[in-house]
């Protein structure tokens, strides 16, 4: 009589099996850990290296229209500031006396825009005379249009202390500040509040706009050389960025940004 034997797996088979398994198990996990740890810090590089691009273009474009000799940098603790005076607009005054104060005056007509709130310089030089107001800034009643020129109406009578060899005024906005907290690791930007002569690190009234995070100081965040009549001014951004946020082996990973700015000095 044929007896069919049953074949199957011993002990020793069935231990060899598992622990083979859970030696694939753990080789797989560890690559697809890698994989995913590779991708996640691919990412954060890009956006760290997006929001460099960003913020350093932002404050490049800004600073290159404001009012020549009105950028100023500041560190007060870990906050870092550059400030300076927004242009809106120029023109050419044409009945500006050589001295003396005055109430308004004739310009070469230009584009009319809403005067509530702007202010008007003539002959700016530096950032002493600029902040402190008297004799280079004055305050806007109303632009009037008089057919092909405009009138520019001034809400006290202004004595400027200096003329313009090309007859240029501009017209301005209140100052504007980008400042960045050390503590915290974000920039922000300010604008609407009031003219200073002392720069405010950080400045307060007006409104504020989150521009970037996760970036520290590298030593002094903003420097400015003032122009000169052989060359324009040079404003240098220097931070690192770094996502805070994550940690990867106790080790913070980051970059350094340099970025320079060649600014008009033409008053």
């Amino acid at each position: 009589m044929f007896i069919r034997q049953h074949s199957g797996f011993t002990l020793f088979e069935l231990v060899i099996v598992i622990a083979l398994t859970g030696i694939l198990a753990i080789s797989l996990s560890s690559l697809t850990q890698y994989s995913v740890s590779g991708y996640i810090d691919a990412k954060d590089r890009n956006r760290l290296s997006q929001s460099s691009k960003w913020i350093t273009e932002r404050v490049a474009r800004e600073v290159r229209e404001a009012l020549p000799q009105s950028i100023r940098v500041n560190v007060s603790g870990n906050i870092h500031c550059v400030e300076y005076m927004d242009i809106v607009n120029a023109s050419n005054y044409l009945n500006l006396p050589a001295s003396g104060a005055v109430s308004n005056f004739n310009a070469v007509k230009f584009d009319i825009i809403n005067a509530a709130g702007l202010l008007v310089a003539i002959m700016p030089i530096d950032a002493n005379n600029i902040y402190n107001v008297s004799g280079t800034i004055a305050s806007v009643a109303s632009i009037v249009d008089a057919g092909n020129q405009a009138t520019i109406n001034l809400t006290s009578a202004t004595n400027f202390t200096r003329r313009s060899p090309q007859s240029r005024f501009y017209l301005l906005t209140t100052p504007i500040s980008f400042c960045l907290n050390d503590n915290n690791g974000q920039v922000t930007r300010y604008s609407g509040y009031s003219i200073a002569s002392t720069q405010p690190t950080p400045p307060s009234g007006g409104t504020s706009e989150l521009m970037a995070e996760n970036m520290s100081a590298n030593g002094s965040v903003f420097n400015y050389q003032p122009g000169t009549l052989s060359r324009a001014g040079l404003l240098q951004m220097n931070f690192r960025l770094q996502n805070r946020s994550r940690n990867q082996g106790a080790n913070e990973e980051t970059f350094e940004v340099f970025h320079e700015v060649h600014i008009r000095n033409v008053p």
